[in-house]
């Protein structure tokens, strides 16, 4: 054999392994190119989603921060823990919606939260009668879920003093999905209360004088009724000055209660001596 033929049959083989590696090596990549190409689809896919969801996550934050304060105010909310700092504090913060000071002393009963979804305080102190009412009606129907279990309110002493000392126990319920108490707003629209105070004379020791009565009220046991308009009296006093008084208005030691057109007459309410006194007025004839 000569050489030329042999290394015509060496460069051959050597051309076939080379054509067979080369192949291989493309199989190969083409395998990774394929499962690389799957990859990225997979990853754009994820990627569109992540996109997607950053796209909504301003308006996803603003639907729970909505719905969170849609639920801080919800006419009554149970709270979701408690314990004696955060009631004193709710306490406090209610008192400043309420813009009034009521001193009072607080402690934690030995009731509750052992065997119950409640913890119990009392609440004592001395303050004004409207204070105290106020102070328990807002306990009762602020959001939080707090009952009123007893209250007890007794005179301080003088017959004619606003100042009363109470006592009151108090329950605040918990539930584990109940709302913090922090987060809780205040409720503005309460029910109303007539202030009567329970604990001060209704009888003065002695009726009361001009003394007693702010100058500028009209004393109308010295007027005239001249005239008598929509919700609106015409009186002429002991000077001939010409008085205009609406209806519930003030004058001296009472107040405009009732206005009656067809009688030509008006109703006045007089607090003398401590118990309410009628006093009427008639229209003057026109001679």
């Amino acid at each position: 054999m000569t050489n030329t033929r042999r290394n015509t049959i060496v460069l051959s083989a050597l051309l076939v392994l080379l054509a067979a590696g080369s192949y291989s090596l493309f199989r190969s990549l083409n395998k990774k190119t394929i499962a690389l190409t799957s990859e990225n689809k997979d990853t754009e896919k994820k990627i569109a989603v992540l996109e997607t969801q950053i796209s909504n996550i301003d308006s996803l934050r603003w639907e729970y921060e909505t719905r969170k304060a849609m639920t801080a105010e919800q006419s009554k909310i149970l709270l979701s823990s408690d314990n004696p700092t955060t009631t004193y504090r709710y306490l406090l913060r209610m008192l400043g919606w309420m813009d009034r000071n009521v001193i009072f002393d607080f402690a934690m009963s030995d009731k509750g939260q052992k065997e119950t979804t409640w913890n119990e305080y009392v609440v004592s102190g001395r303050s004004n009668y409207r204070d105290v009412v106020e102070f328990t009606k807002n306990i009762e129907y602020q959001r939080a879920v707090i009952t009123i279990e007893e209250l007890a309110i007794g005179s301080d002493g003088a017959a004619n003093s606003d100042t009363v000392s109470f006592s009151l126990v108090l329950r605040t319920h918990v539930n584990d999905g109940g709302l913090d108490i922090s987060e809780i707003k205040p409720k503005e629209k309460l029910p109303s209360v007539f202030f009567y105070q329970l604990f001060k004379s209704r009888v003065f020791d002695k009726p009361l004088t001009d003394e007693d009565i702010d100058p500028n009220l009209v004393r109308v046991e010295q007027c005239t009724l001249i005239g008598i308009g929509e919700n609106q009296v015409f009186l002429r006093d002991s000077q001939g000055v010409i008085k205009i008084l609406n209806l519930k208005e003030k004058v001296a030691f009472g107040y405009l209660d009732v206005i009656d057109a067809k009688q030509g007459k008006v109703v006045f309410k007089l607090f003398k001596y401590g118990v309410p006194e009628e006093f009427t007025l008639f229209l003057t004839p026109k001679k």
